[in-house]
């Protein structure tokens, strides 16, 4: 990553002040008054979310099991990567899946991650330099659920590929 790498956590206060994307928080207000249980206010948020088994290993955050079709990281890395016939998808930037772990472990932990991060991926060979905005909270299936998982809403506030 660049020098000019920045995650910065701002918490979730920023988006009650309204200080965060209108689509993001309106995601984070109809989660949060589920007390962060899945329920049909879900599925109209869906196509911006990718979703995130609750399973961390190592160093990174937890395997992606679902991308939606107007999420930033399907934007950011594309079609082929977020329709991968795989089981456990991973960012295709290790430095950058390291650096977000600790924003999906706050977030099992039971406090929803709000930050802003900027920095600069590598897709393929070439660097891209990305700022956005980023929400991760930990959704239950059911309220009698232990099962947990991730859900993630970004937004790319600016995108400057070199």
């Amino acid at each position: 990553m660049s020098s000019k790498t920045a995650f910065t956590e701002l918490g979730t206060k920023a988006i009650d002040k309204g200080l965060a994307d209108p689509q993001l928080s309106a995601f984070y207000n109809s989660m949060m008054s589920t007390s962060g249980v899945v329920s049909e206010k879900l599925r109209e948020h869906m196509p911006y979310l990718s979703l995130c088994s609750d399973k961390l290993e190592g160093f990174g955050p937890p395997p992606i099991f679902y991308v939606g079709r107007r999420c930033s990281q399907r934007t950011l890395f594309g079609d082929d990567w977020a329709t991968q016939n795989k089981v456990e998808l991973r960012t295709p930037d290790e430095e950058l899946e390291r650096a977000s772990a600790e924003a999906y472990q706050s977030a099992l932990a039971g406090l929803p991650y709000y930050g802003y991060a900027r920095t600069t991926v590598l897709l393929g060979d070439k660097p891209v330099d990305i700022a956005y905005e980023r929400l991760i909270i930990s959704l239950r299936p059911s309220p009698q659920s232990d099962r947990r998982f991730c859900a993630y809403f970004g937004v790319i506030q600016d995108l400057q590929k070199r």
